[in-house]
């Protein structure tokens, strides 16, 4: 089989510009995000809370950085949303453990509590600087009436020291009242009340064997689409990595063959609209033509090398920063984010009406997640219906819990043996499993039977050493390979990080290393070698005696001007711009030397 192709580069023409295209990616949403279009005259106002909400990095992380009034509205929307985002902020990695036993106790004993029983009665004597800091947590996060103590990302926590330590503060905080945020405190004891662990009521087999005995052999009027039977497990996994399989084949320029074929479909129009916006995707810089191709760009070479929920939220995110100029941005945002929580707090394989989505904008929105591939819709029971997907969960659930790299570690170890074992037992292989070993000889040996792992790969690989059995392919590392992908814009932790996350599962078992170090430190030293040599701008200057050489050598060297000197040959280097400032030291010199 010959050696998979390399999309067209564009990191290499031009940087990336991102065109404003729909503003979002459904069209029947345009109405609520229809401003968005205008981002690129208004680029240069900027709101600086909505360009810190846009480098958030995860669901929870864009929580954090809302303003606590914000996160009040939200607690406060009716049931599910309110007290489903309520008890997901509990459990997040927002909150420290000891804020999570504060919030729950505050809740049990009426929502109020003096700061200095929390502190010095709650809390172990050694803990309570980390005390003040859950309560910080709590009051940034809208949980708490304001303390004072409340800052925004970014900030440090050396206050927090200063309150520890100066008396006259301490007694002061030490007499405040901690009290609940009214809207936290409802919601949550409306979460805590609910029997169902659901946030809607979902779809039961009783409801679907009564439509079916109502309608008894009756045939479609032709008016309805038909309804049919809930999807599997498999069908909505498969309706996923079909969804997200889309994007990127058409991303890498990948040539599988046609749906007809077996193959991939390529994204919808909107889709494609939307890829550009974003900055994924370009038009080719060096197309002479009037309709230029599309080409992927530097970011979109970053994009493909990010895990499943990292590409997800990366949509979701720009989705959400498409109502930003919208006059009603703040309800739109908070319906928004309330429904992804809520859908966190689902199942996989468990159906909803959307009659259950109570205003027409949440409608809107069902729809422009289902082209993400976070909901299945489909027609149930004679009723339309949504049925979230592994990606929508996993999107909440894997930020819910605070771990370290240790627990990172445990989760990319499940996800993969998971996948392994899902490819295993399926009797069609699965083109979303990939399982990779790296060997201290710097060959890849990769388990997957897609070429959009091939394509991903070829990034960083060399593509002249491919070869290919039925289920495994096989690749080298070389130095060329990887300082192409520099060139692309790729950086070596996002290699590394792809080989990491990508490991085999095998070698999870025990002390093997995922990548060996031998080729960790060698793709570290060819990252190096970009900034190994410094290119500056200088002045030369050759001097008439070593005298001279001396005293302008000082004075360049006290003004930090001084970029090398031979005092073999008396020849200086002068930083060009302050170049100036030396010449017209010579002069003097040389005036009051030479001429006297």
């Amino acid at each position: 089989m010959p050696a998979p192709s390399k999309r067209k580069r564009a990191g290499e023409a031009s940087s990336t510009t991102s065109k404003v295209g729909r503003s979002s990616v459904d069209s029947s949403a345009s109405s609520a995000a229809k401003p968005a279009t205008q981002a690129a005259s208004e680029s240069t106002k900027i709101d600086p809370q909505e360009e810190l909400l846009s480098k958030s990095t995860s669901l929870f992380e864009y929580l954090e950085r809302l303003p606590p009034g914000t996160l009040r509205s939200i607690y406060k929307l009716p049931p599910p949303g309110g007290p489903t985002v309520a008890a997901a902020v509990l459990r997040s990695s927002s909150l420290t453990d000891i804020a999570r036993q504060c919030a729950l106790r505050l809740v049990a004993c009426g929502g109020k509590f003096k700061v200095g029983s929390i502190v010095e009665g709650w809390i172990h004597r050694h803990g309570q600087r980390d005390a003040l800091l859950a309560l910080r947590r709590l009051e940034s996060m809208g949980i708490l009436e304001p303390l004072g103590l409340a800052n925004r990302p970014g900030q440090g926590n050396d206050d927090i020291d200063d309150e520890a330590n100066d008396s006259e503060k301490r007694a002061k905080l030490m007499a405040k009242i901690a009290c609940l945020t009214p809207e936290f405190k409802g919601a949550m004891r409306l979460h805590l009340s609910t029997m169902s662990s659901s946030p809607w009521p979902t779809i039961s087999k009783e409801q679907i064997e009564e439509f079916k005995k109502s309608r008894g052999d009756a045939k479609s009027d032709g008016g309805e689409k038909e309804s049919r039977d809930p999807p599997a497990p498999y069908e909505l996994e498969l309706y996923t990595q079909s969804s997200w399989d889309s994007v990127l084949h058409f991303l890498v320029g990948s040539d599988e063959a046609g749906r007809d074929k077996g193959g991939i479909e390529e994204p919808p129009e909107v889709m494609i609209h939307f890829l550009t916006r974003i900055g994924l995707m370009q038009e080719d810089p060096d197309y002479n033509g009037s309709d230029a191709p599309l080409v992927i760009t530097s970011k979109g070479y970053e994009f493909m090398l990010r895990d499943t929920n990292a590409q997800v939220w990366q949509f979701v995110l720009q989705y959400l920063n498409s109502m930003a100029h919208h006059n009603m941005k703040d309800a739109i945002r908070m319906e928004a984010l309330s429904f992804l929580i809520c859908l966190g707090s689902c199942r996989v394989g468990e159906g909803y009406f959307n009659s259950v989505l109570g205003s027409k904008s949440a409608r809107i929105l069902m729809k422009d997640f289902a082209r993400f591939g976070l909901l299945f819709v489909c027609r149930v029971a004679g009723k339309k219906a949504f049925y979230p997907t592994r990606v929508a969960v996993n999107l909440v659930a894997s930020n819910e819990k605070e771990g370290g790299r240790q627990a990172d570690a445990l989760g990319q170890s499940v996800v993969a043996t998971r996948s392994l074992e899902e490819s295993l037992s399926s009797p069609v292989p699965s083109r979303s499993h990939l399982a990779v070993v790296v060997q201290t000889n710097f060959q890849v040996v990769a388990y997957t039977t897609s070429k959009l792992h091939i394509s991903t790969l070829a990034l960083f690989c060399d593509v002249e050493s491919y070869r290919r059995l039925p289920n495994v392919i096989f690749f080298h590392i070389t130095r060329n390979s990887i300082r192409s992908a520099f060139r692309l814009g790729v950086k070596a932790d996002q290699i590394l990080r792809f080989l990491h996350v990508h490991a085999h599962p095998m070698l999870r078992n025990g002390d093997h290393q995922l990548v060996p170090s031998n080729v960790t430190d060698q793709i570290l030293l060819w990252d190096r070698e970009r900034r190994r040599v410094v290119m500056d701008e200088v002045w030369a200057h050759q001097c008439r005696d070593p005298s001279e050489f001396a005293a302008v050598g000082l004075y360049a060297s006290d003004l930090d001007a001084l970029a090398w000197g031979n005092a073999h040959t008396n020849k200086l280097y002068v930083h060009f711009g302050k170049s100036e400032m030396v010449h017209a030291y010579i002069r003097k010199w040389r005036t009051k030397h030479y001429n006297s």
